[in-house]
């Protein structure tokens, strides 16, 4: 059991989770530094207030009571997912939510199941509007981004993994989905949606499973010879391991304008349904999940 919040620790009690609050986890800081993210506390704080079972997937000592262990918590955020009768996912500005996006679209077109879209304005501290486009689309702002060495190394790292961990999470989402066949390999045919394995395709892999999810036949191919597979199989997403500084940046500059375009994509993807809330504040946050709570009589 947590030290500060009402969250489940162990696989037989994860069936009486009733929130699955979900989405941004760690930051990194302008300096680089991988910080917990803290968006989403003042949130728990209140479930926790109204003795509402939820699961937190940013497993930490000072919330938890406990380091994230893969083996025990995987497990249960599996057993958590499935069991939520609400799911609320924070857009962090500071995160790229590649995964974020892959599991909000098959929450609604698949599950279709009540949820809160939290777009974060990165200060725990204060309710303010995220940044946004000139057209309102919340946008993805890399702190510490172009000015600081440190940073750009890191998010250069946080750029690979995130390319990475979206490969795996289609690989796997393709095993539950019928309509998504993924082929690996360099015989490609006429109409697949191709993934080079040195193009992230962030957008490319939301909108194949996005179209798979909406009943369409989807031939998802990643590009590429052995060399392109880690040790398990899996796709990888390959950059130069130190590249001078322009050409880093140059990268990075990429690596935004995937995020942003990821976030108008979700946008396009979310319509008017009685599943999905979206807010832009912890206090609006808090209000649509009391409003869900009553109506699923979770709370009276």
């Amino acid at each position: 059991m947590s030290s500060r919040w009402n969250v489940s620790e162990a696989v037989d009690t994860a069936g009486n989770i009733a929130v699955f609050s979900g989405g941004a986890c760690n930051i990194l800081s302008k300096d680089g530094a991988l910080l917990r993210n803290q968006e989403r506390d003042r949130i728990n704080d209140w479930l926790t207030e109204k003795d509402v079972f939820f699961f937190d997937p940013q497993i930490h000592p000072a919330t938890h009571g406990v380091e994230y262990n893969y083996a025990v918590h995987h497990k249960i955020e599996m057993a958590a997912r499935e069991a939520a009768k609400i799911n609320l996912y924070e857009v962090s500005p500071r995160t790229f939510g590649g995964v974020t996006s892959i599991e909000l679209a098959v929450d609604t077109y698949d599950w279709r199941e009540a949820t809160v879209i939290y777009y974060s304005d990165a200060d725990p501290n204060e309710d303010l509007l995220p940044p946004y486009s000139k057209e309102g689309h919340p946008q993805f702002q890399p702190d510490g981004y172009p000015n600081n060495e440190a940073a750009l190394k890191a998010h250069y790292r946080e750029y690979l993994k995130n390319g990475n961990n979206m490969r795996k999470y289609v690989v796997r989402f393709a095993q539950d989905i019928d309509t998504l066949t993924v082929t690996m390999g360099q015989d490609r045919h006429e109409h697949d949606a191709v993934i080079q394995p040195d193009r992230m395709h962030a957008v490319d892999m939301f909108e194949a499973i996005v179209n798979a999810l909406d009943g369409n036949r989807v031939n998802l191919h990643f590009d590429g010879g052995p060399e392109t597979r880690d040790a398990k199989g899996n796709p990888r997403f390959i950059l130069p391991e130190n590249p001078p500084e322009m050409q880093m940046k140059s990268f990075l500059d990429s690596y935004i304008d995937e995020g942003n375009m990821l976030r108008r994509r979700i946008a396009k993807m979310l319509e008017v349904s009685v599943f999905t809330r979206i807010v832009f504040t912890q206090k609006a946050a808090i209000a649509a999940l009391e409003e869900l709570l009553t109506l699923k009589k979770v709370l009276k």
